[in-house]
């Protein structure tokens, strides 16, 4: 029986990848911060799928002590992990910092997923065709990523929507660098786009957003469904798609020349030098 781990698997895409690969039969382990919102979505995806093999961890992915945790735990309790899926994230519309001294969006849209992915990365390698599914975004909005290294947690000129999007530019530039890195491995790295999936993603958002998005009808007819992240999830031979960018149906799109590859190599360095930085104090 295969494994997978999801974060952000009480919500939105991570809950709608959890519940289409839990329909494979796999077992799936979810990633919430509330014990009971955890309880109550594990019995409704096991009551959908007819799995029994749903299961949840906690850990704040906020906070870098509990991403390490959360390591801990699951490489306890798992001797295989076929699939991760860094499917959590959020929406900031103002700044705010972690007690750790990092910044809140910052660190749950981007920096938990690289610590997260790197803590699991030897027990993937010892697991056979495992792939790290990464969410990206629409491709309309990829065609000229920016990514301000020296600015990457907005210490300056901080907005909600900007820090989101750094976020998720952060997150390709990570997932198609970390392709690189496990060519020649059993690991596979995969960034999709997830659709319009049925979220609370923009529960915190000022009125006029909420108001904007009640407007739209792709977002009020979205499904609960992410077709692109269960077939990158369970996929046979992911190596196949290992460093590539898949639309909502599955599709391979280009968009790797998009990335300066140049930026996702400093982006990794600097993601460890924050990580070293921490775990030294």
């Amino acid at each position: 029986m295969k494994t997978y781990l999801v974060t952000g698997g009480t919500s939105g895409v991570g809950k709608a990848i959890a519940t289409g690969i839990a329909e494979t039969g796999a077992k799936v382990v979810i990633v919430s911060r509330n014990a009971a919102t955890a309880v109550s979505i594990v019995k409704e995806i096991s009551e959908k799928t007819l799995n029994k093999n749903i299961s949840f961890l906690i850990a704040d992915l906020s906070l870098m002590g509990s991403v390490a945790q959360l390591c801990k735990d699951f490489s306890l309790q798992h001797q295989e992990l076929h699939g991760l899926v860094n499917a959590a994230g959020a929406w900031y519309f103002k700044k705010s910092l972690t007690t750790e001294g990092f910044d809140k969006s910052f660190t749950v849209n981007y920096l938990s997923h690289f610590a997260l992915t790197n803590g699991l990365l030897s027990i993937m390698k010892a697991t056979y065709d495992s792939r790290v599914v990464i969410i990206g975004g629409n491709p309309l909005f990829l065609k000229k990523p920016k990514l301000n290294l020296n600015n990457i947690q907005l210490q300056r000129s901080y907005g909600g929507l900007k820090a989101a999007g750094y976020g998720m530019v952060a997150r390709i530039y990570f997932g198609f660098e970390l392709a690189d890195q496990l060519n020649g491995t059993s690991v596979s790295a995969v960034v999709i786009h997830p659709g319009f999936v049925k979220s609370n993603l923009a529960s915190g958002a000022p009125w006029w957003l909420k108001f904007i998005l009640s407007l739209s009808s792709s977002v009020r007819n979205a499904p609960e469904t992410c077709e692109s992240g269960v077939y990158a999830a369970t996929k046979k031979d992911a190596k196949s798609i290992n460093g590539q960018f898949l639309d909502e149906k599955g599709n391979i799109i280009q968009m790797r020349n998009n990335f300066d590859k140049s930026v996702g190599k400093q982006l990794w360095l600097l993601s460890k030098e924050l990580l070293t930085a921490h775990h030294s104090q």
